[in-house]
C-alpha cells in the first residue's frame, strides 16, 4: 500500500493534475462555476504560526490590540479546544495535517525527517534530489511536496476551478510552504538563511524565479534590519550587528530568531498578492502564510520567557496590519482568513522545575548506551542503532545475529523503561504505554518513514534538556493544543469550547466552498462554525 500511495503521489506531482481535461484552456466546468458563486470568497488566506500554543491567546489577550488576534477572536468562529490527534507533533506533519485533513499514517509526512534505507541516509521530509534551489546564492539540492500523499484543500480548489484558482505559499521553512499548498500549487517560496533571500525550487520554476520575486530579492529587504537589535524592555534579546560591520551569513541566520522573520514573510506574501493578482477576480484564490519565527524563538527561550511574550505581541500587531491590508486590497467581506498552529512546545527544564513539575532530563547518549548494552548482553556486540537516526535499528547488525526488527525493538523498549523519565515505548508490533498514547503514536507511524522504536517520555521531560532550550514532539497537551479560528462571511461569530481536531480545518473549508474534501481526509466538517443556509447561486438564464 505504501508503494501504491507513493506512486499516486508521484503521478499527481508529475503532471496528471495539469494534463487533466479539467485544465484545458477555455473549459469551464459546473464545479468551477460553483466556486464563483456569491457566497464564496475571492481569496482564502490560511496563516499557520509555527509553535503557537492555544493558551497564548488567553495569556496575552489583555495586551493584544483590537485589530489582530482580538479581531479574529471577536468576529470569527473560534475553537478554543483544538488538538492534534497524533504523537509526533512537528512542523512537517502539522502543516500536512492541516492541509490534507488527515493524520501522518495516511498523508505520509511522519516527521520532519526520516532515514531512507534505499539512499542510506537521513533525509528531510521535503528534500528532493531531482530538483534544485532557484533564486538563492548556491545551486543546492532542492525540495518539493512529492512525499506528501493525497490532495490538499488547495489542490481540490484547483481541481474544482479547472486550474483557474491561483495557489501560493510562503514561509521561512520550505516544508511549511509546500506541504500547506500541495503538489498542484503554481508556486511556493521560503527564506534562505544564508542569503536573506526568498527562494523556490525547480519543481515550480524550471527557469528561475518569477521576475517580480527576483526584483524583491534585489531590494535586499532583510538588510534593513542590520543593526536594529531586537530589544525587550530596553534589554537586547538579539544583537543584529556583525563583527564585519555589514550583513553576512550569521546576520541572515539570526533573522528567523526575531520578529523580523515574520515581518519579511508577510511582506513577501503581500508581494505575491500584488504581482500574481490574487483575489482580483471572481474565482477563489488561496494563499498560505507560515510564520516560523515564533518557533525559532520558542525553541531557544521557552514558552514562559519574555522573548516568547514579545514575539507573540509583535505577531498580533503584524496580523492586524495584514488584515487591514486585505480589507483594502481584496475588500472586507471578500476574503476568508483562517488561523492555526502546527504544534505547541514544552517548557524548558528550568521553567518546568520552577513550577515544581519534576521534569526529567533524558541524556540521549546515556539512554542509547543503556539500550545498546541490553541488546549486546542478549545477542552480542555491535552498532545496534543508526547514529544519525534515533530509534532506527541497524539492519546489518540485525542480520549478523539473525534478529528481527520486532524482537530487537521490544527488547530495546523494555530496557528503556528502566530509565528514569521513560514512561513506555511503542514499536510496530508491540507497545507498553497507555492505550490512548499508543494510539496517538500509531497515527504518527508510516512504513519506511518512522523509527522502529518510539520512546514515550514522561510529561515535561526533555531530551538533552540540560543544554538549555526546549522542543516539542510529544502527545501531551502542551504540544498538541493549538488555536483554530475561521474568519469571514461564511462563519459564525462565536467561541466554541467543543473539542475538535486539526484534521477538521480542511473539510470545513471544503464544505463551505462546496468542493471535495482532500482525498484522504478523515476530519469532520465543523458545521457549528458555518452559517446556514448558504446564499444560493443565481439560476442560469438562457439567451434567447
Amino acid at each position: 500500500m505504501c508503494l501504491a500511495r507513493r506512486s499516486l503521489a508521484i503521478i499527481l506531482c508529475g503532471g496528471l493534475l495539469l494534463s487533466s481535461p479539467l485544465f484545458v484552456c477555455g473549459q469551464t466546468s459546473a464545479a468551477s462555476r460553483a466556486v464563483t458563486a456569491p457566497h464564496r470568497p475571492k481569496l482564502i488566506v490560511v496563516v499557520v504560526i509555527d509553535q503557537f500554543r492555544a493558551d497564548y491567546l488567553d495569556r496575552f489577550r489583555d495586551r493584544f490590540g483590537p485589530g489582530g488576534f482580538n479581531r479574529l477572536l471577536r468576529e470569527g468562529a473560534y475553537f478554543s479546544e483544538c488538538y492534534y490527534p497524533y504523537a509526533v507533533t512537528e512542523t512537517g506533519p502539522g502543516h500536512a495535517t492541516l492541509a490534507t485533513g488527515t493524520t501522518p499514517d495516511r498523508h505520509g509526512i511522519a516527521s520532519n525527517d526520516w532515514y531512507d534505507f534505499q539512499r542510506k541516509k537521513l533525509v528531510e521530509a521535503a528534500e528532493d534530489d531531482s530538483t534544485r534551489i532557484v533564486g538563492g546564492i548556491s545551486d543546492r539540492v532542492g525540495a518539493s511536496p512529492r512525499n506528501l500523499i493525497g490532495t490538499t484543500l488547495a489542490a481540490e480548489l484547483r481541481l474544482a476551478t479547472a486550474g483557474q484558482s491561483k495557489v501560493y505559499g510562503v514561509s521561512v521553512k520550505d516544508r511549511s510552504a509546500m506541504f500547506s499548498t500541495g503538489p498542484a500549487a503554481p508556486g511556493a517560496f521560503w527564506y534562505e538563511s544564508s542569503s536573506g533571500r526568498f527562494v523556490s525550487s525547480t519543481y515550480y520554476y524550471k527557469d528561475g524565479l518569477p521576475a517580480w520575486a527576483t526584483a524583491f530579492n534585489e531590494r535586499h529587504p532583510a538588510d534593513r534590519y542590520y543593526g536594529k537589535n531586537w530589544t525587550i524592555s530596553g534589554r537586547v534579546a538579539l544583537n543584529m550587528s556583525t563583527s564585519e560591520g555589514k550583513p553576512n551569513r550569521d546576520f541572515y541566520r539570526n533573522i528567523p530568531f526575531t520578529p523580523y522573520g515574520n515581518e519579511l514573510v508577510i511582506e513577501f506574501a503581500r508581494e505575491i498578492l500584488e504581482k500574481e493578482s490574487l483575489g482580483a477576480d471572481t474565482v477563489t484564490d488561496f494563499l498560505f502564510v507560515g510564520l516560523s519565527s515564533n518557533d525559532y524563538v520558542g525553541h531557544r527561550w521557552g514558552p514562559y520567557s519574555d522573548e516568547v511574550a514579545d514575539i507573540t505581541l509583535q505577531t498580533d500587531r503584524q496580523i492586524a496590519v495584514f488584515l487591514a491590508y486585505l480589507d483594502l486590497k481584496v475588500g472586507k467581506g471578500n476574503y476568508w482568513f483562517v488561523l492555526s498552529g502546527d504544534h505547541g512546545v514544552a517548557p524548558t527544564l528550568a521553567q518546568s522545575r520552577s513550577f515544581g513539575l519534576g521534569a526529567k532530563n533524558l541524556d540521549a547518549k546515556a539512554v542509547l548506551a543503556t539500550i545498546s548494552a541490553a541488546l549486546t548482553t542478549r545477542w552480542g556486540p555491535g552498532d545496534w542503532f543508526l547514529p544519525t537516526a534515533p530509534g532506527t535499528l541497524n539492519r546489518e547488525t540485525l542480520a549478523k545475529y539473525k534478529v528481527t526488527v520486532e524482537e530487537a525493538a521490544r527488547a530495546a523498549g523494555e530496557a528503556a523503561m528502566t530509565i528514569d523519565g521513560i514512561l513506555g515505548y511503542v514499536a510496530a508490533a508491540s507497545a507498553v504505554a497507555p492505550s490512548s498514547i499508543e494510539h496517538e503514536f500509531r497515527l504518527s507511524y508510516f512504513p519506511g518513514r518512522a523509527p522502529d522504536l518510539f520512546l514515550v517520555q514522561q510529561p515535561f521531560s526533555l531530551w538533552n534538556g540540560d543544554r538549555g532550550g526546549t522542543t516539542h514532539g510529544t502527545p501531551y497537551t502542551y504540544d498538541t493544543h493549538v488555536p483554530l479560528i475561521f474568519y469571514g462571511r461564511a462563519f459564525r461569530k462565536q467561541q466554541n469550547p467543543t473539542q475538535v481536531s486539526t484534521t477538521d480545518l480542511a473539510p470545513t473549508l471544503a464544505s463551505a466552498l462546496d468542493i471535495n474534501s482532500p482525498s484522504l481526509s478523515t476530519g469532520r466538517v465543523l458545521t457549528e462554525a458555518l452559517y446556514t443556509p448558504k446564499t444560493a447561486a443565481p439560476a442560469a438564464t438562457k439567451k434567447p
